[in-house]
């Protein structure tokens, strides 16, 4: 399977929200997706990547950069998906990549805990894990 991977644009608003399906995300109208992209490509702070096959989206990975008061800066993997029938071609890996070769310093991940074949990947392509947290969220 031959791809590229470049950085993301407007028009890959619906094929991002496709591909975005496929780890539980809800799925976002097209407005909604393109309005989230162009926010995210209008930042300074964030940088998104497909990979892209037969001029389909077959992956994404969503960067930004955390600043902390206490401690390092550092780049965080916001999202990191890959369509089911990509999976096993080295497209998750190759964007990472993609992403380690565009920026300096730091990279960190957070996973659901459940997420288990999530964990293997990121610790098979040299993440380590640094913590284990709990997230919590104001009820609205």
């Amino acid at each position: 399977m031959e791809y590229i991977i470049r950085s993301a644009s407007e028009l890959d608003a619906v094929g991002i929200n496709e591909v975005s399906e496929h780890l539980g995300y809800s799925q976002l109208s097209s407005t909604e997706s393109t309005t989230k992209l162009q926010e995210l490509l209008n930042s300074t702070q964030d940088q998104v990547f497909v990979a892209e096959w037969q001029g389909r989206i077959i992956g994404w990975i969503h960067l930004f950069y955390a600043r902390r008061l206490a401690s390092d800066n550092f780049l965080e993997i916001g999202g990191l998906v890959v369509s089911p029938e990509s999976r096993g071609h080295g497209v998750g890996r190759a964007l990472v990549e993609h992403a380690r070769t565009k920026n300096l310093g730091k990279l960190r991940v957070r996973c659901n805990e459940k997420r288990l074949d999530t964990h293997k990947f990121y610790e098979s392509i040299g993440f380590n894990i640094s913590k284990v947290q709990r997230v919590f969220q104001v009820r609205s």
